[in-house]
């Protein structure tokens, strides 16, 4: 989910997520006078194939996109949005959703996302400088008399809680990967144009060594509301079609 990158000679310069590019704090004196966009745009999703999927997300994501999990570090819940590498099948021409689906938590926290600032032991809320979506204007102020607007404290709110729930999810996944439930898979999709695809390098449950839990895992597991988050995602498998049809829309 992010990119490596290094400067001039060599050393490795920090990694962004997915879809920020120039973060920085929101702040009073840098932002006075600006204004955040009200146009719904999503065309900076439009390249990305897949985004991270909280556990509280599985319910309505599951009736859309296929839920796998990562391979590598760190293990997350993803929702699959495309067939092909930088593809988006969800976004539109016009950068508009597709309509009747769910739209991940992960895309609607654009540009706020809260990053620890070097040095620090806390968490700011930052925008990214580099979406496009901030003008000199009154409408949508990011701050009146210095003091943050509503939409700043409802951003901060979001990401707050987007935050802790990407943390209560990384406690499933590894609840998963603790009991072996996570296993390689592929998806082998073949496109109206007669194209054959074969998607690698994902992990689903294990659906025969789930079933065999002990039973005071199944318990614990309930308590947790856990359960139904595995059968969310095994269900979610039958949405591989979904992406083959807008695929053939698309053709």
């Amino acid at each position: 989910m992010t990119e490596a990158n290094t400067t001039a000679n060599g050393h490795p310069v920090p990694t962004m997520p997915v879809f920020y590019s120039r973060p920085r704090p929101v702040n009073a004196i840098v932002d006075r006078g600006r204004s955040l966009s009200p146009r719904v745009d999503f065309a900076f999703a439009r390249g990305t194939n897949s985004v991270v999927l909280n556990a509280v997300e599985f319910p309505h994501a599951a009736r859309t996109y296929p839920i796998v999990f990562t391979t590598g570090e760190p293990r997350a819940a993803i929702a699959v949005l495309g067939l092909e590498t930088s593809e988006n099948l969800f976004v539109t021409a016009a950068g508009t959703w597709q309509n009747n689906t769910y739209v991940p938590a992960y895309v609607r926290r654009y540009p706020f996302i809260l990053m620890e600032q070097p040095d620090k032991n806390e968490f700011v809320l930052c925008i990214d400088e580099d979406a496009g979506l901030l003008s000199i204007s009154d409408e949508r102020p990011l701050f009146q008399k210095d003091a943050p607007t509503q939409l700043v404290r409802d951003a901060l709110t979001f990401c707050r809680e987007f935050q802790e729930q990407t943390a209560g999810t990384a406690a499933f996944v590894k609840a998963l990967v603790e009991h072996d439930l996570l296993v390689q898979n592929e998806a082998r999709v073949a496109l109206n144009s007669g194209k054959q695809m074969t998607l690698r390098d994902f992990n689903v449950v294990d659906e025969a060594k789930f079933n065999a839990l002990p039973d005071e895992v199944f318990i614990e597991w309930r308590r947790r509301g856990w359960l139904h988050l595995v059968y969310c995602h095994l269900l979610s498998m039958a949405n591989w079609s979904n992406l083959v049809e807008l695929a053939a829309t698309r053709a």
